[in-house]
């Protein structure tokens, strides 16, 4: 589990990214509108004197009435896997985020700098007057702390999977 607890504190910042970058994607996703696929479709108003001889135009706006249904299976398949990496991500990021705001006070203001808000190990030393020594033992320590929850995290999951 400390594998996976490094690999969030290292990760955190890209998946910040990533999620900014998919909501935005999510939010710019311009869908095909059933009415601009039917009206390409059809062809009841022709232009010009002409003659109908048959009922073809009748027949492909029928046809384009059945894709109603199915551009809208189009349009869910454009944003449903944007829509679960999104899910993934958030519960993610939360999840991580949560555990670091709720470490004890002794590591949670550290933490929160170097975990959350990405400041470097000199700023931290310079604003908390502490050492390099001093700062990794309550990394240390709130890895640790993240660890336990994950791990809890964890057997709940697998006893709700089982349950």
């Amino acid at each position: 589990m400390k594998g996976y607890v490094e690999k969030m504190i290292k990760e955190y910042p890209r998946m910040v990214r990533e999620r900014e970058a998919l909501r935005k994607q999510i939010e710019e996703i311009e869908f095909l509108s059933a009415e601009d696929l039917i009206s390409s479709m059809s062809f009841s108003h022709p232009e010009g004197e002409r003659v109908q001889s048959s009922d073809l135009s009748d027949k492909t706006a029928r046809i384009a009435m059945c894709y109603e249904s199915r551009l809208d299976r189009i349009n869910e398949e454009l944003v449903a896997p944007k829509m679960k990496q999104l899910a993934r991500i958030d519960e993610e990021i939360e999840f991580f985020e949560y555990c670091v705001r709720h470490l004890p006070m002794d590591v949670q203001e550290i933490s929160i700098a170097l975990f959350l808000d990405g400041y470097s190990w000199d700023e931290i030393e310079a604003s908390y007057y502490l050492s390099r020594k001093c700062i990794a033992k309550k990394r240390e320590l709130a890895v640790c702390c993240l660890e336990r929850k994950y791990q809890i995290r964890e057997s709940q999951m697998e006893a709700y999977m089982l349950g």
